[in-house]
């Protein structure tokens, strides 16, 4: 699929949530005002999780007739996924044998690093009932995405377009059902049929957009999409004010829906190149474009920047100075990351084309 400027920056506004979520000072720090404002981004994951399944789901459409399907969307994921998660891996182990004071919990709690490897940690954070590892607990996502991309390109692969459509609209209902029978929060927040919804609503908009007369109705009606936008932005910004989300059931599914609603309204104010569009913007594009890295690498920057600038020092900082370090490395390092490890990486993955 062509690279959409609009939805590189509808990423950057998931990676700005979920920053914002992570590293909002609590303890009394922050007015009260700013963190009942912000108390639904820990929700850009959703976010994250619609947007891959259309992108993924649009690749695998449009090469399903390929011969090489399976390996060259498999070698095109491993370079962009790998090289960064596992320079992070082989980092937390290093600190798990040689600084295990700096992860504040003992190395037996901390998940064995196979799981790490197979991307199953999210099935043993479940079954743990809690998760261990703060410094890259954050991977649970990646797991989750990982076991979504294997079941997805078998699930394209295998059935005719009809099938997809009746599967994937079931999976989409199922995964409510799923959460309200799960045994914990944590089986119904980590485990992918349990966070089917946004992803399969991504790929179910996918499947809209290149059926052209799909794409055709969605752009002759985007006023449709813009008032639906907001009236379910009013919806969730009611529900969060009331403290009413219970995002182990049904939440998850409202906000698949109103992030699936706003990739959609991205995508075709995207279409409308003469016009003014706020998506287009070079800021959000920039974080988009680096959100993977300032992913991986926001959770371990805050938890051990306070042993660095103690260590210089001598004592830890106000909480908001700490956090402007905080945001100023997280992008300095993930900049860096983009630069020498990610694109380069990604651009010999691109040598692999689907035939």
């Amino acid at each position: 699929m062509k690279r959409s400027q609009a939805l590189d920056a509808v990423r950057g506004i998931a990676i700005i949530l979920v920053v914002i979520w992570h590293y909002l000072p609590r303890d009394g720090a922050t007015p009260g005002l700013i963190l009942s404002s912000t108390r639904l981004f820990w929700s850009g994951v959703d976010l994250f999780f619609v947007l891959s399944g259309f992108l993924i789901g649009g690749v695998l459409l449009q090469y399903t007739a390929s011969r090489n399907y399976f390996s060259t969307f498999y070698i095109r994921r491993a370079a962009r996924i790998l090289p960064l998660y596992l320079l992070v891996l082989l980092a937390f182990a290093a600190l798990i044998y040689w600084g295990p004071e700096l992860l504040e919990k003992s190395h037996k709690r901390h998940l064995p690093l196979w799981s790490y490897i197979t991307f199953t940690q999210n099935f043993l954070y479940a079954a743990r009932q809690r998760l261990d590892d703060p410094l890259i607990d954050v991977t649970w996502s990646l797991a989750v995405e990982e076991q979504f991309y294997i079941f997805l390109s078998l699930l394209i692969r295998t059935l005719s377009k009809k099938k997809l459509w009746i599967v994937t609209i079931v999976l989409i209902i199922l995964a409510p059902l799923l959460r309200f029978y799960a045994p914990n929060f944590l089986v119904a927040y980590l485990l992918p049929f349990h966070r089917a919804d946004s992803l399969m609503l991504g790929v179910l908009l996918a499947l809209i957009w290149q059926w052209d007369k799909g794409k055709e109705f969605l752009c002759k009606h985007v006023n449709i999409f813009r008032w639906s936008f907001v009236l379910l932005f009013l919806v969730v910004a009611y529900l969060t004010y009331r403290e009413a989300w219970i995002g182990d059931v049904a939440g998850h599914l409202g906000l698949a829906l109103f992030y699936g609603n706003f990739v959609l309204l991205a995508l075709i104010l995207g279409e409308n190149e003469g016009k003014f569009n706020v998506l287009k913007n070079r800021v959000l594009e920039w974080f988009g474009l680096r959100s993977y890295g300032i992913y991986l690498l926001h959770k371990p920057i805050q938890i051990l920047m306070p042993f660095v600038v103690a260590w210089f020092l001598g004592d830890v900082l106000s909480p908001w100075l700490m956090v402007t370090i905080f945001l100023v490395v997280t992008f300095v390092v993930s900049e860096l990351s983009y630069r020498i490890i990610e694109k380069p990486i990604m651009s010999l993955g691109h040598y692999f084309k689907y035939d």
